[in-house]
């Protein structure tokens, strides 16, 4: 589906048109399908070959000049309902004065659904780097939900509240780190081609503007990956170390249950044995059996067993 945006000046917003104008045009294309393709191609003489690219679930960012056109392709981000994060291809093009971006997922939600994203300006270029910009910002905040989980895990387990699935959900959490990395590290390569491409100083400033936010959000991934490391590190040597303290706990117990064994075990022989027919026999079996205990239990407490 393709919607029509035009202004008439760079101090008027983008109203929208009913028809597709011949010039002066940003195209929203949502879901677009192979006709929508076929007569941007006929329309506005862009590459039908490369616009056929964005049909390709697959497709990684990438730059390409055709017909004098600058396509460039990026990866738009969103969650689905699972925690899970989906990349989509979108177009970003330039042909003359007119400018698409073109995605084969329903971007409703995404900033590029809008023209509002875009600063005051009538320059195709400046329109696909003020793109550029906001599909990068949707990283950005994909990272801050990301980065506050991570946050609040390693938070709780300093109470002890962290619990299994916390770390199911990290294989998940790390999926999209992973997902993050490999897209941002592809349009940092689109933003250098970019610099190369362009020859306006204003353009090349603004391309050296994105190429500064996707390096940082690049260390930010790396630094949430080796924080996740960090808290399953963390959790693995606490959990040794409350399973060494139970079994310390647990041995002494088992010592001290099977001390009055030998004794009972002794006097519960049918043979012969000293002071077996004297009536405080007992009494004092049972006492020498607590005696040797709690020597043991105190000498316990001294080495820091338990």
């Amino acid at each position: 589906m393709l919607k029509y945006y035009v202004r008439r000046s760079p101090g008027e917003d983008f109203q929208k048109a009913t028809v597709a104008p011949a010039d002066n045009v940003w195209i929203h294309g949502d879901a677009v399908t192979e006709a929508d393709l076929d007569f941007l191609s006929s329309q506005y003489d862009m590459d039908k070959n490369v616009l056929y690219d964005v049909l390709d679930a697959n497709e990684l960012p990438r730059v390409e000049q055709s017909n004098g056109g600058l396509y460039a392709f990026m990866r738009t981000a969103r969650r689905n309902k699972h925690g899970r994060v989906i990349t989509t291809p979108v177009l970003l093009a330039v042909q003359g004065n007119v400018f698409a971006n073109l995605s084969t997922a329903a971007t409703d939600d995404h900033k590029l659904a809008t023209p509002s994203v875009i600063a005051n300006t009538t320059d195709t270029v400046s329109l696909l780097l003020g793109a550029f910009a906001a599909v990068v910002s949707e990283y950005e905040e994909l990272m801050q939900r990301t980065a506050r989980y991570i946050s609040d895990t390693s938070q709780r387990l300093r109470t002890h509240e962290v619990t299994n699935d916390d770390f199911i959900k990290f294989v998940t959490v790390e999926d999209n780190l992973n997902d993050y990395h490999m897209n941002l590290s592809s349009m940092l390569v689109v933003a250098e081609r970019l610099r190369e491409t362009l020859r306006s100083s204003e353009d090349t400033e603004a391309v050296e503007d994105i190429l500064l936010y996707i390096r940082q959000l690049i260390v930010a991934i790396e630094s949430h990956n080796q924080t996740i490391t960090s808290i399953r590190n963390a959790y693995g040597t606490i959990a040794n170390n409350v399973l060494n303290q139970r079994m310390k706990t647990l041995t002494v117990l088992t010592v001290l249950i099977a001390l009055p064994n030998v004794f009972f075990g002794m006097y519960g022989m049918n043979i012969a044995l000293p002071f077996q027919q004297q009536p405080w026999a007992y009494g004092v079996v049972l006492a020498a059996s607590l005696i040797v205990i709690l020597l043991v239990y105190v000498l316990a407490r001294k080495k820091g067993i338990f």
